[in-house]
């Protein structure tokens, strides 16, 4: 059986996080530098979790996908995701 997989939209999700910070130019580096190992975080976790996390260069919607044919077990991974620290709460 296929995992659920997490689609992390890379560009849309830097701008949604950005759009979180006040300060717009230290925000920015320090997102860049610690990107890649949260995306390390959410695949260790996410496959803890029986799913699978990927990311692509989509712009032009929501920071992330799902993608899941079944309607509770795509219910299951969204709430999932949403026990996971975002980055700003992950940073240490």
């Amino acid at each position: 059986m296929p995992r659920t997989t997490l689609t992390i939209h890379l560009p849309a999700y830097r701008r949604r996080a950005l759009e979180l910070q006040t300060d717009a130019r230290e925000a920015a580096d320090a997102y860049d530098v610690n990107i890649g190992r949260y995306i390390e975080y959410l695949k260790v976790a996410a496959a803890a979790a029986g799913l699978e996390v990927t990311t692509d260069t989509h712009d032009d919607g929501p920071a992330y996908a799902i993608e899941e044919e079944d309607h509770a077990r795509k219910k299951a991974a969204h709430d999932w995701l949403e026990t996971i620290p975002g980055i700003w709460n992950w940073i240490p």
